[in-house]
């Protein structure tokens, strides 16, 4: 029996400061690398040519997902059909290679297909209902081992991604009702892709993943033949990424697979890698090849359990009496624990495995992990519904404390007949669209702070969870930027001055033909003295129905490590000056987005204080690109009124606005909170509780935490698994894997 004692004895836990590994024991093992390519590597012709099959050559891929399959014999005798297939085969790969090319129904067709150095156990195409040229097709390859893997090979229309993305839905639907759920999958091939968060690409999240991304001798990871765009993936699937290894090609190591360009390497290192690759090689095909290596078992331990019949999924009311019972081989004597939601049921060590007096805490997904001493195998998971029963809730929401800025999410867990419904709530009222569970919050301000609970209803009743608080923590706001217009070191005269910030570093600059000049300035704000207090004043402003907008001064000043910006000024118009003006601020420097509400002035000899928060506004904080202006505008698109409007209201105490009318400006501030800083995670000693460890991970108190995994410390294979805020504890099902590692870093 495989229990918490064995584990402990055996894991060797090291504690890092900011992460954990976590050793479990591996059997004896051999294992293989097997290399997958994506290979779009016609020319012009769609048909393949020699450049193409040197790199083919070149990679020596084990399976290769191919797009365009079309070959011309050498003698010109045999087109697109099994003898010159056979010779592209033999020729590119070696006779004991196969292949598996989906059917063709005329001219014009670029079929898909899959080559493989293992035998194809079953191959076919499903359609594509967006183009008449070609199809999906797969293979099912008895690779080394126990697991058959299934590889698709995909080419996706150039015609809009609108159109690309009903494929790749199409193609999931179809590959998730025929390969079993846990199945080793390979889906390889070009996906025309502009980018890699177009739909056709992000649709496979959860199923299949793009990470770690390829990339060629030089870090791009683009694949078209241009090199600009993102087309070609190997995406395999969940199952086979913890076997996922470096792609060593001769002397070369490429930890996150390869894109494969010749033309980024000197002949020696092609001649010493990649023979017999030329260097223009890659300049002739329509894409780049992409690999990805694969280490995986080719030596099963010897007599190792081997399920026969898995454990079926039942329904059955509060009450019953249920059996779960699974039928497995194996030499000498087999182990079992039951597992419920991937965790070790206290004392559940037999076969079959029995639950008297189901109660809605039963419900769940059950597993069992048997053993002998050859090795163990899981089962595949058996739900258990019980029925007739109201939502009960397992796991309350917690109380969250979180930096502004980031995202808070809640979440509860439940149980009860399904489906179950969530509607979450902020202060006892209804969140609109809150329905999912867990429940996240984007970037929370003060405005989120308060109190958060979700209602839970089925068919049969309801049940709401305890309160749970949100609290953000905020820096105090600071001046980190000032123009006081005063000359430094002051010369006793409010007629010169500076346009260079008082605090902090800035620029400011008249626009739209306005000129600038130093007088007097505010005195009751500007803590200068009356004789050396300055203002900066603008004239002349466009005439009253022309550039609206576009007139007065810009400011620009970096928000680097700032938050929750405010924007303050002093402001005067003269009796003939405009009484509207307008806020606007650019997060690219360039490109000015208008603050909400406009600003009216009272016209004559008073400054007035304007201040205005862009706490909410996205792209503002921590942004060295930040700029904002103050421009005159229409009395039309500031107040609504009738098209035409001038710069000055109608009721304003002056006869005319005149283009000669001066504005000034004093005391512009810039002010916001800083952003705290995380410190690194240190984490306690390993804990070992019914087959089951626990960590626990301190930081900054309120700053949340990433909990990652990996199987082989490669770099980019970290997997994030939870995250919270400091402190809290984490808790995991002891893994069956050969090893795991765990680290906590800060988000």
């Amino acid at each position: 029996m495989r229990n918490a004692p064995s584990v402990l004895n055996c894991a060797r836990v090291f504690l890092l400061l900011s992460e954990i590994l976590f050793f479990t024991p591996a059997f004896a093992q051999s294992n293989v690398t097997v290399r997958v390519m994506a290979a779009n590597l016609n020319g012009n012709t769609q048909s393949y040519q020699p450049f193409a099959l040197r790199i083919l050559q070149g990679l020596k891929p084990d399976v290769v997902a191919i797009q365009e399959f079309n070959y011309t014999s050498t003698n010109g005798l045999n087109v697109n059909n099994p003898a010159a297939f056979r010779e592209l085969v033999d020729t590119a790969f070696g006779t004991n290679y196969v292949y598996y090319r989906e059917p063709t129904s005329g001219n014009g067709d670029i079929p898909n297909g899959i080559i493989s150095r293992y035998p194809i156990i079953f191959a076919t195409n499903w359609v594509d209902t967006q183009v008449a040229n070609r199809s999906f097709a797969w293979a099912q390859i008895d690779v080394p081992g126990t697991n058959d893997l299934y590889v698709v090979s995909v080419h996706l229309l150039t015609s809009s991604s609108t159109a690309r993305a009903t494929e790749a839905n199409n193609l999931k639907a179809l590959m998730q009702a025929n390969f079993p759920a846990n199945a080793w999958i390979v889906l390889a091939g070009d996906f025309n892709a502009g980018s890699r968060s177009e739909a056709c690409v992000t649709t496979w999240n959860g199923y299949l993943t793009d990470t770690p991304i390829p990339v060629d001798n030089n870090g791009v990871s683009d694949t078209s033949a241009n090199r600009n765009a993102p087309h070609d993936y190997v995406l395999p699937s969940l199952a086979l990424t913890n076997f996922e290894t470096a792609s060593v090609c001769g002397a070369l190591n490429y930890p996150n697979g390869l894109v494969f360009d010749s033309r980024v390497y000197s002949p020696t290192d092609l001649a010493n890698n990649f023979s017999p690759v030329q260097a223009a090689d890659s300049g002739l095909a329509q894409h780049m090849a992409v690999i990805k290596d694969f280490s995986i078992l080719a030596t099963p331990a010897t007599n190792p359990p081997v399920i026969v019949s898995q454990p079926n999924s039942q329904t059955n009311a509060v009450g019953v009496n249920i059996s779960f019972g699974v039928n497995a081989t194996g030499s000498g004597t087999l182990n079992y624990q039951w597992l419920l939601n991937g965790a070790n049921i206290l004392g559940a060590t037999t076969n079959p495995l029995v639950i008297a007096n189901a109660q809605l805490t039963n419900g769940g997904n059950y597993s069992v992990f048997i053993t002998n001493n050859f090795g163990s195998v899981t089962s595949s998971l058996a739900r258990l519904l019980v029925t007739n029963a109201p939502p009960a809730i397992t796991a309350q929401p917690q109380n969250q404390t979180v930096l502004a800025g980031q995202t808070a999410t809640f979440n509860v867990s439940a149980t009860g007949t399904s489906p179950l419904n969530f509607q979450w709530l902020f202060n006892g009222t209804n969140i609109s669209g809150a329905t999912t569970n867990p429940f996240a919050i984007a970037s929370v301000q003060s405005a989120s702070v308060g109190n958060y609970a979700v209602a839970i209803t089925n068919n049969v009743g309801s049940v709401t969870s305890a309160v749970a608080t949100l609290s953000v923590l905020f820096t105090n706001p600071t001046v980190f930027a000032q123009w006081n217009f005063n000359s430094s070191p002051p010369d006793a005269s409010s007629a010169t001055g500076a346009t260079t910030p008082s605090v902090g570093s800035g620029t400011a600059t008249p626009i739209g033909g306005v000129a600038a000049s130093f007088v007097g300035g505010d005195t009751v704000l500007d803590p200068a003295g009356t004789n050396d207090n300055t203002a900066w004043t603008t004239t002349p402003y466009p005439a009253a129905t022309v550039g609206n907008k576009t007139a007065g001064v810009q400011f620009s000043v970096s928000t680097a490590g700032k938050q929750n910006l405010v924007i303050s000024w002093s402001h005067r118009s003269s009796n003939t000056g405009g009484k509207y003006f307008r806020l606007q601020y650019a997060t690219n420097g360039t490109s000015f987005v208008d603050f909400p509400t406009s600003t009216a002035l009272t016209l004559g000899a008073t400054f007035i204080a304007f201040t205005n928060s862009l706490a909410a506004l996205p792209g503002v904080n921590n942004n060295s690109n930040f700029a904002f202006r103050i421009v005159a505008e229409f009395e039309s698109t500031a107040t609504n009124g009738p098209p035409g409007g001038s710069y000055l209201a109608a009721n304003a105490p002056s006869s005319t606005y005149a283009t000669s009318g001066t504005t000034r400006f004093d005391m512009v501030t810039v002010s916001g909170t800083s952003f705290i800083t995380a410190i690194a995670a240190s984490l306690a000693p390993v804990t070992f509780v019914n087959g089951q460890f626990t960590f626990s991970i301190t930081g900054s108190v309120g700053a949340n935490y990433i909990v990652q995994t990996s199987n082989n410390l490669t770099p980019a294979n970290w997997i994030p698994v939870f995250t919270n805020g400091s402190p809290f504890n984490f808790t995991e099902a002891v893994s069956n894997a050969p090893q795991k590692f765990y680290r906590a870093v800060a988000q």
